[in-house]
């Protein structure tokens, strides 16, 4: 990967490049402390209130956001207001007087990692912008001697000038984006604050690396970063293939300029069907934890009082039911092997009893095999299927799983095999799959002779690629994750965020 292969690189300033957010967090404290105190006596900021309520967003924004954690409520004033405690304004500005006192008394810090980075990724032609939520952010890295690293700066004043929301809205990164002339798809935005990642995510920016100075990698990944640093000794944007991927994708981003995907979608009304796995949440170490976000399950309510939603999994019916818990969608279970739905919408594959009598004695030869000679395999016993997870397996472990795969295969006939992500699935050697339900649904409901009807299904997996297939020329396949890798499926999107997004927007644009 070239810099011709990113457009911009864009920092954010606190705990990314100066060491700035322990004095930001200092300051906090020293003011809230005071504030709580003279209020009869509250207990005092506790280790977390700054990361959740506090870091990442404008000044006053960071004020309200504590205050309303602690139902304590105050006048917003004038952005003028002296420094106090009777209004959110008069609040703000103490707090910046504090940080001012410290940057004075102590300086400011740099991390000298990530500047020899920019350094060197400057003289191979990448831009660069900064941006920062703080007011002070021209002051500091003047103060710092690193102002010429920047081709950009959007922070707060700049925000106040131009009408720019704060994070976690990804206003000031898509306007130094739009400053540097770059696409954020095609750009890297790296964030230390919770906010910070959410901002880029919205942003649809094609990488948002969280810089986990605080050791919290894992929070910043639940939040919106596609990858997690503790540091920048050893990040490199060239010569790393899982980076370069992001940048890859075989099919058209939804929400690129260029993409075309909702002028398609207008005059249509669409019928969604989706992934449950990797597009409505997130791929965890154990299935069993694959819990839908109460947000995505919110936005799915939402959809299906609007339009026809079905859900196509290879989990059982019964699990993804549970995991959903909504009554008004289309429940697809096993690939397809069984489906429910509203008004007595029902179909279960006329082989079940066979099928289930045959993967019973298969799940009993897998546990006798697996037994003490694979560690960390889990086998996942479906209704119609037996889903064998090797992601928590030993490296040296792997070739074993599929050696028993392979025996099974040999000792019992009417099986085949499909592969996803760290799991290979046994299932009925049955001309059935995930497309074909697609297309019985559309049929069952009268919907597949419809000019007005286009079908969209949303998928990340291997198995999702036969319903991508089964609605070329009638529908729409949108591949989740896409990392360069063929696919069926006409568009692409990142991550399970931003089919959430997708969904917004179009209900957003169809109103």
């Amino acid at each position: 990967m070239t810099s011709e292969s990113i457009d911009a690189l864009i920092f954010d300033l606190d705990g990314v490049i100066t060491q700035t957010r322990s004095t930001h967090e200092k300051a906090w404290e020293e003011l809230f402390n005071e504030f709580l105190k003279s209020r009869g006596g509250q207990d005092p900021l506790e280790p977390g209130d700054y990361s959740r309520y506090i870091d990442g967003k404008p000044r006053y924004e960071g004020v309200k956001s504590f205050l309303a954690s602690r139902d304590i409520s105050l006048p917003f004033g004038g952005l003028d207001d002296p420094p106090g405690d009777e209004t959110v304004c008069a609040l703000g500005n103490k707090k910046n007087e504090i940080f001012n006192k410290i940057v004075k008394e102590e300086g400011v810090k740099i991390y000298q990692d990530v500047v020899e980075k920019i350094r060197q990724w400057r003289k191979e032609g990448y831009k660069t912008a900064i941006v920062s939520s703080s007011k002070n952010c021209k002051m500091i890295i003047e103060k710092a001697g690193i102002d010429e690293l920047f081709d950009v700066r959007v922070d707060g004043k700049v925000s106040e000038e131009r009408g720019l929301r704060g994070k976690p809205d990804p206003d000031i990164f898509v306007e130094a984006a739009l400053e540097l002339k770059a696409c954020p798809t095609k750009s890297v935005v790296f964030e230390d604050a919770i906010s910070g990642v959410q901002a880029g995510s919205r942003g649809f920016f094609g990488l948002v690396v969280g810089v986990a100075r605080f050791d919290n990698k894992q929070e910043l990944l639940d939040h919106g970063a596609d990858m997690a640093i503790a540091d920048f000794k050893n990040f490199y944007l060239t010569g790393d293939d899982d980076i370069m991927s992001y940048f890859q994708a075989s099919k058209p981003m939804v929400f690129a300029e260029d993409a075309g995907f909702f002028d398609e979608m207008e005059g249509k009304t669409p019928v969604f069907f989706l992934d449950y796995d990797g597009t409505l949440t997130p791929i965890v170490q154990r299935p069993e934890d694959a819990v839908i976000s109460d947000e995505m399950r919110e936005t799915l309510k939402r959809l299906a009082a609007r339009y026809t939603v079905g859900v196509v999994t290879g989990r059982d019916l019964d699990d993804v039911k549970n995991f959903i818990q909504l009554d008004d969608i289309i429940y697809s279970g096993s690939h397809g092997f069984v489906i429910s739905g509203p008004d007595d919408l029902y179909k279960e594959h006329e082989k079940g009893g066979e099928i289930v009598e045959l993967l019973d004695k298969v799940e009993k030869k897998l546990h006798e095999l697996y037994s003490g000679k694979a560690e960390g395999v889990q086998i996942d016993r479906k209704r119609y299927a037996i889903a064998i997870h090797y992601r928590n397996a030993p490296e040296k472990d792997v070739p074993y799983v599929f050696e028993v795969v392979d025996k099974v295969l040999e000792k019992f006939e009417g099986l085949k095999t499909g592969e996803g992500k760290m799991v290979v699935e046994l299932k009925p050697d049955i001309d059935w799959h995930k497309g074909k339900a697609v297309l019985w649904i559309l049929e069952a409901l009268g919907l597949d002779q419809k000019e007005d009807v286009l079908p969209v299904f949303i998928g990340d997996d291997v198995t999702d690629e036969d319903a991508f297939r089964a609605l070329q020329g009638k529908g729409l396949g949108i591949l989740v994750e896409n990392r360069g890798q063929d696919t069926a499926a006409k568009y692409s999107l990142k991550d399970v965020y931003q089919v959430r997004r997708l969904f917004e927007t179009f209900m957003d644009q169809s109103q």
